[in-house]
This record gives C-alpha cells, structure tokens and sequence, in this order.
C-alpha cells in the first residue's frame, strides 16, 4: 500500500490540523454539496476545481499571502526530499501531476488513485502533519485544492509526448484559439507581457507547466482558466504556441547585464530597506559612513548584483579601483553553465530574487551570467585601467554613436559626471555599460558590435576632458 494510500485511511479517521475552528464534518458537508451540485451549478464546480489548480501552482500568491517557506516536516526515506520544502503543492509533485516517477520530480503518483475519487479523503491528508496545510488554508482552499486532485487533473500523456515534449495537437486550429483568446494580452508573438518569459520558449520548455497554467490561470494573475474548453482544443492551443519564436538572445543577454548593474533602477523600484542578508558585516562597516544619508546609501548599493561580484564579475579575486569593497566570489566561474542552473542559484535562499524579479527578469539574469560575460582584462590593462584599443581610429565611432547625447567633448549630459573622467575612473564598469546600456535609461547596448570596438570607443572617450 502507497503512503498516499496509507495517509488517506489513515486520514479518514483524523480531524485536518490547524482547522480546530472548521468541524472536519462541516468540511465533508461542503464537498458534498460541491461536487454533487445539479447540471446549472457544473460551472460553478468548474471554477473551483481551476481554483485549486492555481492553488496547487502557488497557494501564497493565489491567496495573496506573505510570502514565506515552510516546512513540511517530511520524511526522507519515504518522500525522498529535504527537510525543508517551499509549501508549493507542485514542488513535490511536478507539473504533470507524476511526481518522482514522471518527468517533474517530487514524490509520488496515483494521489487521485489512491483516494478513490473522492475529495474527503484529499482533504484530511492535506492537512496531516506532513502537509499541515489547514494553517493557513480557508476551508473554502482546502475544499477547492481536494477537488482539484481528484477531479481536474488530466493525464498530461494523452496530449503532450513525453519523449519529444511536443503537444499532441492542430497548431492550425490552435492558432485560431490563441489569437482570439491569448493575443489580446500575449501579442501575436507571445512576447507582449514583460514579466513572464516568451510563451514560445516555455511552451516548448516547460509544456506541462504551461498546460496546467492554460487549464487553471495564474495564480492570483488577470488570466483567464480555460479548462471549460475541450482538452483538444487546449492541446491545439499549445501546440500553436510551440510554434511562437524565440526571443533574441543578445536581448536578453543586455537586459540581464542591466539587472546585475541596478535591478531596481532598471525596473523603476526602490531598492529594498536595511542591508542585503548576505552582505556582509565588514564589508557593510566599511560602507556606512557617519551619516544616516550615507548608511541609507550603502545599503541601497547592497542590494546590487555588481556590489557583491564586480564590475568585471570576478568578484574579490577582481580589479579593486574604487572604495567599495567587492566581498564574494565572482560569477565568472559560471560562465558557461546551463542558465536554468543559473536561475536555480539566483532563486535560492542566498539570493531569494524570485521574491524581487520577475520570470523573465530571472531568465534574462541568468542569461547574463551564462553566455554575456566577458574577460575585460583583453581590454582593459588590468594595472593601469587604461583601455587597450586605437583611440584614433575610434574617434569616429565616438562621434557619431555617443556624440548626440554625451556631446563632443563627453561633458552634454548635465546629470553625470564628464564622461572622460567615468571612463578612465571606473574603466571596466564603463565597458560593462557600453556593452548592456545603463540601468533603467535609454542608452543603446552596443554589445552586438564586439568588444574590440566597445574598447576602441572607450581609448578615445578616456582623452576626452576630466572636468565640467
């Protein structure tokens, strides 16, 4: 006998913790009603089985929660996980509804199954001690997340392949589905809302998720469940998007590197109050000044990716030219690394930027780090800070590109210091910016054009003049 299967007997018999105030009985009564609803209330049954489908994706943010991690105190040769999960229902049992044994992770299949379509027996197991999700569910939650897992799961084989992750679907039939339903919010290419990644790539990366989230809707999101539609028609939906392009690379490379500038500034937000949590208390001493201005001042900075790892990313093994102290590794040993590694590093309990970034932030973050790197000592002399490129042969470059705002002479932008002195004060955080533009403001990242011309544009900004 499965645990499931165990937990749910067991379950039967047991009151659902953290829910003294909601007599179990009463909660049973409720389900009842629920799904035995006559035909003219199905919609309503509908709405609350999409419901629980968002609950399952992210109760907190669905619920509109402070957004914490709990624990669910499992037990790990039986779950196989560690002590501490995030209290995401798809955490443990992945996007497919498979668990450990599909293609997700997480723990176990069958939980239906095992509760012989019945959502009383659901909801005492939510609410054992190893869920304990009566804490901080409403009765109401609790009853819609049991309807979920035993009546709106869909066995995701039947329209996506596991093997090639292809929907089983029309794209031409589907196309008519997206751009009646999807466009008006998505854009024809997917790619019109700013804080989710291109639909195109997730649904070719992440189907299941993107199914469960066509189903159900976003957690506490403007999205629309589609679940009342025929699965066939979802599945021709999908496959159309799997059809969507791609977003540039090199755009998301640049506005990741703008992010690890001053994410903040990049997305018009203040920076969090006090200091970063892994900034540490040297480095922060050695930052704070005498004033409540200047400690203000430090902790903003604190919470920026560059204060920690450099502006040539190579963090305290890196170049020291300023009086910011740069206290942990560099990110340049990730260079390379799968950014799905990356995102799995910018979201954990070090960075916890999932809390601050969006998806796409997160994704394009990660782009940075993996693949928009570069080795600024073939450019830059790393004694001297002087750039190791032709000031006059790039003279021209300089006048025509960066002439219009920065003014002949580097001193047009009142707002900032000549341009001369940035270049040759902080040499690589100008090739840092001349490559991926300036957080939060319109100059144009000139990354596409090479480093050897960055660097060439740069010799010839350093003779510009130093003062007003």
């Amino acid at each position: 006998m499965s645990r499931w299967s165990r937990s749910i007997r067991a379950g039967g018999r047991a009151r659902v913790a953290g829910v003294a105030a909601i007599p179990i009985a009463v909660l049973f009564v409720a389900l009842v009603v629920t799904v035995a609803a006559p035909s003219a209330l199905a919609g309503e049954a509908v709405s609350a089985i999409a419901k629980g489908g968002r609950l399952y994706d992210n109760w907190r943010v669905e619920l509109n929660l402070r957004d914490r991690r709990i624990s669910h105190l499992p037990e790990p040769e039986i779950l196989g996980t560690e002590a501490t999960a995030a209290g995401r229902c798809v955490t443990c049992h992945g996007w497919d509804y498979q668990g450990q044994y599909g293609r997700s992770g997480g723990l176990v299949d069958g939980i239906a199954a095992a509760a012989g379509g019945d959502p009383r027996a659901v909801l005492a197991v939510l609410g054992d001690r190893i869920h304990g999700y009566g804490q901080d569910l409403r009765g109401e939650d609790l009853r819609n997340l049991a309807l979920f897992v035993t009546r709106g799961q869909v066995n995701m084989d039947d329209w996506i392949d596991p093997a090639s992750r292809r929907a089983h679907g029309d794209p031409g039939q589907g196309s008519i589905y997206f751009h009646s339903i999807c466009a008006g919010c998505h854009g024809a290419d997917g790619m019109a809302v700013a804080s989710i990644p291109p639909l195109g790539d997730f649904s070719r990366d992440e189907p299941w998720h993107a199914l469960h989230v066509i189903l159900n809707g976003h957690p506490n999101g403007s999205m629309p469940p589609l679940r009342a539609l025929e699965h066939a028609r979802l599945a021709d939906t999908l496959a159309y998007m799997q059809t969507l392009p791609s977003r540039p690379a090199i755009a998301a490379i640049v506005h990741g590197g703008r992010l690890y500038d001053t994410w903040y500034t990049e997305n018009g937000r203040p920076a969090p109050e006090g200091w970063h949590p892994a900034y540490p208390k040297a480095a922060r001493e050695a930052l704070e000044g005498d004033t409540e201005a200047s400690r203000v001042r430090a902790q903003r900075y604190s919470w920026r990716c560059v204060a920690c790892h450099g502006w040539d990313y190579k963090g305290r093994d890196g170049v020291a030219r300023s009086e910011n102290l740069v206290p942990h590794v560099g990110i340049d040993g990730m260079a390379g690394m799968f950014p799905k590694r990356v995102e799995g590093v910018l979201t954990d309990d070090t960075h916890d930027y999932d809390r601050l970034l969006t998806a796409r932030d997160i994704e394009d973050l990660a782009m940075f780090v993996s693949r928009g790197q570069i080795d600024m000592s073939q450019w830059i002399d790393p004694g001297t800070g002087a750039f190791l490129g032709d000031a006059a042969a790039h003279a021209a470059y300089y006048q025509t590109i960066c002439a219009t705002c920065h003014g002949v002479d580097g001193r047009g932008v009142r707002t900032m210091p000549p341009l001369g002195r940035m270049v040759t004060h902080d040499p690589e955080r100008a090739l840092h910016s001349v490559f991926n533009g300036h957080a939060g403001d319109d100059m144009p990242p000139l990354r596409a054009m090479g480093a050897d011309l960055a660097a060439g544009i740069l010799a010839y900004a350093a003779t510009l003049p130093r003062r007003k």
